[in-house]
């Protein structure tokens, strides 16, 4: 089974104080402040993160996670690096990838998640935490893979317009993780650094002509020793380049959900290939 992870940005000097979310569940607080040209703010800006779960029981093994019950063939190409091999795929016609398909209910959001008519479907409400300046980020596992090519298709269903979903790749546990997102109500993607739980934005909030408003988008990341190159819908919009060693190898589907807003996510066609 597949569980997820909590983890909000908040625009105060002072830490939220985070109750567990369940019965055994394990939370953790830190705050850090550093300069970052947020998509929300220019400000200082500090995290707090939750983990519903110990990390270890977020993701399987990376033993196991190379035998998925995906094969890696569902009849999903992929149409770059056509050479790499597929080692997991879903095109969530039914759960035999096992995802967690429960309700949560959080001090920091509360979030269903089932698969219908063919999709994986979040739906999400961040509670107010800083007086709605801010949102939740949210993801949930797929397995592990240092070199790779995911590619997924997501949108949006929501009246509030601060919402984001994407991939959170490279992650070692919640205070070190890459997250590519984008937000097709406003047509701009970013992709934001956790570094020892301090946030960065080495790709500011952009906007590009690729991403299709209020529709359904696909994704790529493709990462190479630290190389990272991104997609939206075919065509090539970014790279990064990490300056250190990676922090992880763990990649998930993310969610970001703004405070006080109700939003339903939606995924498709999910592939990754490996070297």
């Amino acid at each position: 089974m597949k569980f997820y992870k909590v983890l909000l940005v908040i625009l105060l000097f002072t830490l939220c104080a985070c109750s567990g979310p369940s019965d055994g569940a394990i939370q953790t607080a830190i705050a850090e402040t550093g300069n970052a040209n947020s998509p929300d703010t220019d400000a200082l800006i500090e995290t707090a993160i939750a983990q519903t779960k110990s990390s270890e029981d977020l993701y399987p093994t990376e033993a196991s996670s190379s035998n998925s019950n995906s094969s890696g063939d569902c009849g999903i190409s992929g149409a770059l690096y056509t050479n790499w091999t597929p080692v997991f795929c879903d095109t969530f016609d039914d759960n035999r990838n096992g995802w967690e398909l429960s309700t949560y209910r959080g001090d920091l959001s509360t979030v269903t998640t089932n698969i219908e008519n063919g999709k994986f479907v979040v739906e999400a409400t961040g509670k107010n935490n800083t007086g709605y300046r801010s949102g939740v980020i949210q993801w949930f596992p797929i397995l592990y893979a240092e070199n790779f090519e995911l590619t997924v298709k997501g949108n949006i269903s929501s009246n509030f317009k601060n919402n984001s979903w994407g991939i959170a790749f490279n992650e070692a546990d919640n205070n070190n993780v890459y997250v590519l997102m984008i937000n097709s109500q406003d047509g701009t993607y970013y992709l934001t650094i956790y570094e020892d739980g301090k946030q960065l934005f080495p790709i500011d909030q952009k906007s590009h002509g690729s991403i299709v408003w209020d529709k359904e988008n696909e994704l790529t990341v493709i990462a190479e020793d630290g190389y990272y190159q991104f997609y939206i819908n075919g065509v090539f919009v970014d790279d990064y380049q990490t300056s250190h060693d990676i922090y992880g190898t763990r990649i998930s589907l993310a969610i970001r959900a703004a405070e006080g807003a109700s939003s339903r996510f939606e995924f498709d066609d999910l592939l990754v290939k490996t070297p």
